[in-house]
């Protein structure tokens, strides 16, 4: 497979993979017109519903993995090693977003069990919620070392994307999370506040494919 072929086709399964982690979010968390928290909300959704949407999370992570192929080339103008360090920490991103994913079903079997027995479900998936809370405080340490890998090599024009990408890089765009998501209004608000932390990543991999999709040519 020639190289810009290879650098095509994986980054659409970056797309492919944000799409399906959107899908699980919205399998996990989307109850139209709710405002209840995500355990009340999955006591009462139905088990294939809920399996669908951790099953989601490892496909999702493979796509995500097989991405670190273009992120590899488009860095690699600022040197081997250095594309090598974006994308080891790109993969352990995506295997923790993988990971995490899946783990949050923890919560809703949880708040499901609670409710069967009467119980609050607020309680019953609170160990879940807490391991959930772990392994995303864990990626927040590949998060960090990407974010300042990628943002020094794009600003110093050491990498295939234009200066401009780095105001659309996933960590700028989630720590504006709360003032767009309170721009939005009705289903779309719910619809976004809901897969938010996915819909970031697919943002950034339309993006990453548009720009490398000639890049080696």
């Amino acid at each position: 497979m020639e190289l810009q072929t290879a650098i095509r086709l994986f980054s659409l399964s970056g797309v492919l993979g944000a799409l399906l982690f959107i899908c699980g979010d919205l399998l996990y968390n989307h109850v139209p017109g709710s405002s209840a928290s995500p355990a009340v909300k999955m006591s009462a959704l139905p088990e294939r519903r809920l399996l669908a949407a951790g099953t989601l999370g490892l496909v999702g992570c493979w796509l995500y993995a097989l991405a670190v192929i273009p992120i590899f080339a488009a860095f690699r103008p600022a040197g081997e090693l250095y594309a090598y360090a974006v994308s080891a920490a790109f993969a352990a991103v995506a295997i923790g977003y993988g990971a995490s994913h899946t783990a949050y079903l923890a919560i809703a079997a949880g708040a499901q069990a609670a409710a069967r027995l009467g119980a609050d479900a607020e309680t019953g998936g609170k160990l879940g919620g807490v391991f959930f809370q772990r392994l995303v405080y864990l990626i927040y340490l590949p998060v960090a070392g990407l974010t300042l890998l990628m943002a020094y090599a794009v600003l110093a024009g050491k990498s295939l994307y234009p200066g401009w990408t780095v105001l659309l890089h996933p960590s700028v765009l989630y720590l504006l999370k709360v003032p767009i998501i309170r721009l939005l209004r009705g289903r779309i608000k719910e619809i976004v506040s809901d897969c938010y932390d996915n819909l970031v990543l697919l943002v950034f991999f339309v993006l990453s494919a548009l720009v490398l999709w000639n890049a080696a040519g």
